[in-house]
């Protein structure tokens, strides 16, 4: 089965709230409706953390964003296939939870990976078989006519320097959930949740 195409039609700010400014980017599906993709403006910064990918690397960010909505869910089991699984990327699940209990092979994420590569690895496969087999978002820009993504790749406000103290946090609280590091004394117990991003 081929994957819809939706085609970015707008790009704009959209605030939920004071504190959280977003990007929300607007779509016409194949039926041609509209759907609105709204995200954080912080969102590629933390992709950029979590899987360790250059925050240069604006274009491969988007890319992933817009197309989580549509990858396989290590968790749901009405997904189908999930190509890490398939790719035998599994990992000691860390709390017991439906069926499986802790220390089960369960498929791969962010906080069960071993290291930030082998959570790139996971989640990128997921992403690129959401694009190929659900639904496949791309620019509408045409020909003469600007791309709507460029209001995004001009004030992405990614920083360097944010995204690598995100990305020690994110690693101390991965090795602190898979019990490899201990607990700092002033912190409040860590509750692990892994379904933070398959």
């Amino acid at each position: 089965m081929a994957a819809d195409e939706y085609v970015i039609q707008a790009v704009s700010e959209y605030w939920p709230n004071p504190e959280t400014p977003c990007w929300a980017v607007d779509m016409i599906k194949p039926d041609g409706t509209g759907h609105r993709h709204v995200f954080p403006k912080a969102t590629l910064e933390y992709r950029a953390a979590e899987y360790d990918i250059d925050p240069t690397a604006v274009d491969q960010l988007l890319d992933i964003v817009l197309h989580e909505p549509y990858a396989p869910h290590p968790d749901d089991p009405l997904n189908g296939e999930d190509p890490a699984v398939a790719a035998g990327l599994l990992s000691p699940a860390l709390v017991s939870r439906g069926t499986a209990r802790k220390g089960d092979l369960i498929p791969t994420t962010l906080f069960t990976a071993p290291d930030a590569a082998t959570a790139r690895e996971a989640h990128l496969l997921r992403i690129e078989h959401g694009k190929a087999n659900n639904v496949r978002v791309h620019a509408g820009a045409a020909k003469g006519k600007k791309d709507p993504l460029d209001v995004i790749r001009r004030n992405h406000g990614i920083d360097p320097a944010r995204v690598a103290g995100k990305a020690r946090a994110i690693e101390q609280r991965r090795l602190i959930a898979q019990g490899r590091a201990p607990v700092p004394q002033s912190a409040s117990p860590l509750t692990v949740k892994d379904d933070h991003h398959a």
